[in-house]
């Protein structure tokens, strides 16, 4: 967290870029965790069911 001296004046790039980190970290952070984990279990599944598929008379 940004914490700025009282004596200085606050500069609005500050409050901007301290807002941008702070909402990219709320929301873009775990959309693209979430992300990445569903492609990386999907492409387990995927290759899970390849190997089950090519077992010649699997279900």
């Amino acid at each position: 967290m940004m914490v700025l001296p009282l004596d200085q004046e606050k500069r609005t790039e500050d409050l901007v870029g301290y807002a941008t980190v702070h909402i990219g970290g709320i929301t873009l952070l775990p959309w693209l965790l979430g992300y990445g984990t569903t492609r990386l279990v999907r492409a387990a599944r995927a290759r899970g069911e390849r190997r089950r598929g090519s077992g010649g008379g699997g279900s």
